[in-house]
């Protein structure tokens, strides 16, 4: 319970303070935007990275999967369509929970990764606030390029 409310106080505060803030203050509103798209990419690579500290080595054909999706939606996101990227935060979060609620449940047909205590509960408050963000200022990021072109 405690590693739960502190990590989404964690993601509160890398979320608003740590991203949002710096973000909005220090990039060009298209720069921020290939920002909160292209961090996708290594957002879901972390994954990587725990299947290896952890051991979880039959986990990297789940885990790959899942840098794929989300690589073809940062992607998409970034030379497609924007829209699709407050979506792509939100089933980010879903990923981080499904991680740490299922990973017992459903081992015997999805080998998923272990995480650390508290991390989907991180994830899920930087994921979703996020993901509003972007949503709310994808508007602001498509004004200002139509201006700079």
């Amino acid at each position: 319970m405690a590693s739960t409310v502190i990590g989404l106080l964690v993601g509160i505060i890398i979320a608003v303070p740590g991203t949002i803030m710096i973000t909005r203050r220090y990039l060009k509103p298209s720069t921020e935007k290939a920002f909160y798209a292209l961090s996708l990419i290594p957002i879901a690579l972390i994954y990587i990275g725990f299947t290896f500290y952890y051991g979880d080595v039959d986990a990297l054909p789940s885990e790959l999967i899942g840098v794929l999706i989300f690589s073809i939606f940062s992607l998409t996101a970034q030379f497609i369509s924007l829209k699709i990227l407050p979506l792509a935060y939100i089933l980010h979060a879903v990923w981080d929970v499904f991680h740490e609620i299922f990973v017992k449940v459903i081992a015997d047909n999805i080998v998923w990764t272990q995480v650390p205590m508290g991390y989907a509960a991180f994830c899920l408050a930087y994921d979703i606030i996020i993901g509003y963000y972007v949503y709310i200022s994808i508007e602001r990021w498509q004004i200002k390029e139509g201006e700079q072109t």
